[in-house]
């Protein structure tokens, strides 16, 4: 066991409902979300709320702009650059200890197997991150199978309705192919203590009636990364969007009978919310995880009025350990702490993709430009 020689005091960890840095003094994580950087979301690529996964948004330009080879330099080259540096060095400016970092599983999966074209973009970030004294959490946000029915996890069988038949992360192999992803990650950032913790699934929504198999899921996923690291914090999301704790209450006796877990099923490990909405309709969650005696924090919010905003902030920062709202940047949407403007070759491409027409294959120079630069 080589691999597990680092102390684990130099590594982020738990005790009791607190999250503990490797000074082991009491930290609160005032994080941001690093959205739409290696998973695109349709409405902020799009500036509408059309239901658009990455996918589908990438086979639409890979049309615009004459062929997937192009499509992917525009992919690879907004992946270089819409996050970089300064973007860590200005949000630690503005008092931001970490940042998470969503994902989609195929950067560490094509072909049939197993890869490592996600790792570049996660050196890059964990090393800015180091500089600055931030700390990086890694999440899952789009899973093998898809975990949940929305555009955000690139569920190409999905649609606006979001039919959670569509969800079949829980069928075949699924898990089991999350759980070898994962304890790849792990394996290359055992002993990287700017990694504080890693977030197995994004808003799980499991088909109705099979709630109680996200929990046994999760300890799958856990079971595969600790076979090579045993520094990192394990971060589990409750069921419904990252809504519902109580499905992953070991201590409920619905739970314990269904999912066959009674025990606190790691010992370092943190659960997460998610809320959009009023302030109010997330209070009281924290019950749970108190009653647990394991940390909790709200991995996502935003995308609201300013009040709100700022109620849910001030209740995160009296009961929880840590916030991520909703996120650093934006394109066509101002609720963010930046904007981004669209170049005119964009919007002209986003004009082909709503509208059809002939395809702008001139504009591919322009595009690449606009993704350098953003």
């Amino acid at each position: 066991h080589l691999l597990l020689v680092a102390s684990a005091s130099n590594f982020v960890t738990t005790s009791g409902t607190k999250i503990i840095d490797e000074n082991g003094d009491e930290i609160f994580f005032s994080g941001i979300n690093l959205g739409n950087w290696l998973v695109w979301e349709g409405y902020l690529m799009m500036g509408d709320f059309n239901y658009r996964t990455h996918t589908q948004f990438f086979d639409e330009l890979s049309d615009a702009l004459g062929g997937a080879e192009k499509a992917s330099d525009f992919e690879y080259e907004w992946r270089l650059n819409y996050v970089d540096e300064k973007a860590i060095a200005d949000l630690n400016d503005l008092g931001f200890n970490s940042v998470r970092v969503p994902f989609n599983y195929k950067l560490f999966y094509s072909g049939g197997q197993i890869v490592d074209d996600g790792f570049e973009f996660f050196d890059r970030v964990i090393e800015w991150c180091r500089n600055y004294g931030m700390y990086v959490l890694l999440d899952m946000h789009g899973a093998p199978g898809y975990q949940n029915p929305g555009d955000h996890c690139d569920n190409v069988d999905s649609n606006a309705n979001q039919p959670r038949d569509t969800v079949k992360f829980w069928d075949g192999d699924n898990v089991q192919l999350t759980s070898s992803i994962w304890r790849h990650i792990a394996l290359r950032y055992h002993n990287e203590p700017v990694v504080w913790g890693y977030d197995l699934i994004n808003e799980p929504v499991p088909q109705a009636g099979r709630e109680f198999e996200l929990l046994p899921s999760l300890v799958t996923i856990r079971n595969a990364i600790r076979e090579v690291d045993n520094n990192h914090i394990i971060v589990a999301e409750g069921s419904w969007w990252g809504s519902d704790l109580t499905k992953i209450d070991w201590m409920d006796s619905q739970v314990q009978s269904q999912s066959g877990i009674a025990q606190q099923w790691d010992d370092k490990i943190v659960y997460q919310i998610h809320h959009y909405g009023q302030a109010s309709g997330t209070f009281g969650r924290e019950k749970i995880t108190n009653k647990l005696n394991i940390p909790l924090f709200i991995g996502e919010y935003g995308e609201t009025e300013d009040y709100n905003l700022q109620a849910i902030t001030d209740w995160a920062k009296q009961t929880l350990e840590g916030y991520f709202p909703w996120s650093f940047k934006k394109m066509s949407h101002d609720r963010t702490l930046w904007t981004i403007p669209p170049n005119e070759a964009y919007n002209q491409v986003k004009v082909y993709i709503n509208n059809g027409g002939l395809p702008p294959t001139h504009l591919y120079n322009e595009m690449i430009n606009f993704a350098q630069i953003n």
